[in-house]
């Protein structure tokens, strides 16, 4: 299947991820360009749809008395969040690669 060219800005919270086939001047500034199948987009809107998700168990944990569930919770948020930004680079264009090497986001 052909790839074509995302624009992704990677909001966090209960709304995280926007991905968008055009670059508008009146939308949010996207964060990366990647070039995906639509399957791939799929994929990556599942991620952000599951960060959503551990937001929110973080945000109600955060208030409840110290328990280690809350520990996994930010566990589990932070794995997504790697999921989606290694997803990102795999996708990403050349000069996606290159900011995410330099910004450190990559090892």
């Amino acid at each position: 299947m052909e790839k074509k060219t995302y624009y992704i800005a990677v909001d966090l919270g209960p709304n995280a991820g926007e991905i968008h086939e055009q670059a508008h001047d009146f939308d949010a500034v996207y964060d990366f360009e990647i070039k995906a199948t639509p399957q791939e987009i799929k994929e990556l809107e599942h991620l952000f749809s599951e960060i959503a998700e551990e937001d929110l168990d973080t945000f109600i944990q955060a208030h409840l008395p110290y328990k280690n569930k809350e520990r996994q919770a930010e566990h589990n948020y932070d794995d997504r969040l790697e999921e989606v930004y290694r997803m990102i680079y795999r996708l990403g264009t050349e000069e996606t690669k290159t900011r995410m090497k330099e910004s450190g986001m990559i090892i």
